[in-house]
């Protein structure tokens, strides 16, 4: 579940903004978001929103309910709101993004994670989103790059190495795109996906044998598509 931040266990300063009767309702909106009631938790920030406009933090967790109801659009307006009480909330700009790959809204996608990177270069975890970002967008080289940002501080995220190799497989670079997929497996022998891929990589760069060998393995996993590149280039390679 994602995590609410709960204005009611916030320093005195960020509570004097905010009326008792907004807080009133707010608290009790939280309480339904975790008991997972997301339209009566909207209701109830909505309620807080309205006697006070600028109640950023119930703006930004009603967001967090309309995400969890796939009320998408309502949400990105939610996160819009809050960024324009202050341009800085980085949660904001995560979630919104998030938002906009959900509605195919990538180029949007894109902006907002490169304004939240803009706050934070360092921080390596909006690179990954980034990264899909520029891979549905077919801009392969950019979602290499952004991966390979991503993977420097989480090397052992395996969904991120297997979008990397997918990445250099469309931009024909074979060579890099099976280690990418051979980090995948080394990672997780269970991955057959990456399997294939590599054995596709292997087919494209003339080493067949590799390839069959790869794609072998996958279906003896339980891959059972692998079967049909075996059928297709395999048998000479025996």
């Amino acid at each position: 579940m994602k995590k609410l931040l709960f204005i009611i266990l916030l320093t005195p300063i960020l509570l004097k903004a905010q009326s008792e009767k907004a807080l009133d309702f707010y608290s009790k909106g939280v309480a339904k978001f975790y008991s997972q009631s997301y339209e009566e938790a909207i209701e109830l920030f909505t309620t807080a929103i309205s006697l006070d406009s600028d109640f950023q933090i119930a703006l930004f967790n009603r967001g967090q309910a309309n995400v969890y109801i796939k009320s998408y659009e309502a949400a990105i307006k939610d996160f819009d709101q809050v960024l324009a009480l202050d341009s800085s909330y980085i949660d904001a700009y995560k979630e919104k993004a998030e938002c906009l790959v959900k509605t195919k809204d990538y180029e949007g996608a894109i902006t907002t994670l490169l304004k939240q990177i803009a706050f934070n270069p360092n921080v390596s975890e909006p690179y990954k989103l980034l990264g899909l970002c520029y891979y549905y967008k077919r801009k392969y080289t950019l979602a290499e790059e952004c991966y390979s940002k991503y993977l420097s501080s989480n090397p052992k995220d395996v969904e991120a190495w297997f979008q990397k190799g997918l990445s250099n497989y469309y931009y024909a670079d074979y060579e890099k795109a099976i280690g990418d997929f051979s980090e995948v497996f080394l990672l997780n022998e269970n991955y057959t996906s990456a399997l294939e891929w590599r054995g596709i990589c292997h087919q494209k760069a003339n080493l067949i044998r590799k390839a069959c060998k790869d794609w072998q393995l996958a279906v003896d996993k339980g891959l059972s598509s692998s079967q049909e590149y075996i059928d297709r280039y395999c048998g000479e390679s025996e």
